[in-house]
């Protein structure tokens, strides 16, 4: 009877003994099973410097100045960034390649200064970089990265040219050529003249025409009064308002008017031969698209 008692009891003991060891066991795989679960998540995709947030992607590497951008943005706004360059380089059609691409950088921070110590955008396409003090630059900068890299390229042309090109996609990028609305990279606003007299003229302007008030209308209408008042020719070739404000009204006009873009393409890339495609120089062309774009302002 003793012996049948303590056999119950020994049974007893090596069953609490199992039943703890599982309980043992049990407690201590469930940090294993959260562990698990955290290696699943996605890496995060932002590198940090001291005063910047980076992320890199197979056609540019972005720097977000830490003053300027949340870090929880920065993400969205590269994954806009990538869409908007797929955009420009569809239109223009260029042969710029993930090749070419390779270490190119840019870098947006409202701080920067180029090497005159201006507070303006630039692009330095020989060393693959890009300065960028607002989102609203962005495609203005890339249209230079990639039309002054691609493989058709014979001659970089003049700033006319070079600057008209991207102040032209820049200025139309919202109509027409954006695939899809961006929630980050919006149209530059007016830039609006100095002398309010002058402004109110090209508002006038604009509303006797029905046209809306926006950046690539705004300077139109601005290149349209100067046309009518003054000689054109006597602008120095060397100012910004000649390179940009012109330069917009030129490209508009080969692009528009004379063949589409991809005609204007393969001149931009080998520019000495504008006379044979276009059958004039460059100074009566501008001279000719000046005159054009007046014309579609004052009727009489």
């Amino acid at each position: 009877m003793i012996k049948r008692i303590l056999s119950i009891l020994l049974a007893l003991l090596i069953l609490c003994c199992i039943y703890g060891c599982d309980q043992d066991n049990r407690v201590e795989d469930e940090p294993t099973e959260t562990t698990t679960d955290t290696d699943k998540t996605e890496p995060n995709l932002i590198e940090q410097t001291e005063s910047d947030y980076i992320i890199s992607t197979d056609w540019m590497t972005f720097y977000f100045s830490k003053g300027d951008f949340k870090e929880s943005d920065v993400e969205d706004i590269a994954e806009e960034a990538v869409s908007v360059m797929a955009d420009v380089r569809n239109h223009l059609k260029v042969k710029y390649t993930l090749e070419e691409a390779k270490e190119t950088i840019c870098y947006f921070d409202s701080t920067y200064l180029n090497k005159d110590g201006q507070k303006r955008s630039w692009c330095s396409w020989n060393e693959k970089e890009m300065y960028c003090i607002s989102l609203d630059d962005f495609v203005h900068e890339y249209v230079h990265m990639i039309s002054e890299n691609n493989d058709d390229l014979v001659y970089h042309p003049s700033k006319l040219f070079s600057e008209g090109l991207a102040q032209y996609v820049s200025l139309n990028f919202y109509n027409g050529i954006a695939s899809r609305q961006y929630a980050f990279f919006k149209e530059a606003p007016v830039s609006k003249n100095s002398n309010a007299s002058e402004h109110q003229m090209i508002c006038d302007l604009l509303s006797d025409n029905g046209l809306a008030y926006n950046a690539e209308n705004y300077n139109k209408a601005f290149v349209a009064i100067l046309d009518k008042n003054y000689d054109v020719t006597k602008i120095d070739v060397n100012s910004d308002f000649y390179k940009y404000n012109i330069g917009q009204i030129f490209i508009d006009y080969c692009i528009n008017q004379l063949g589409g873009l991809e005609k204007f393409v393969s001149v931009y890339c080998d520019s000495v031969t504008i006379a044979d495609v276009y059958g004039k120089s460059v100074d009566d062309l501008v001279i000719e698209a000046c005159a054009y774009n007046t014309s579609t302002f004052y009727k009489d």
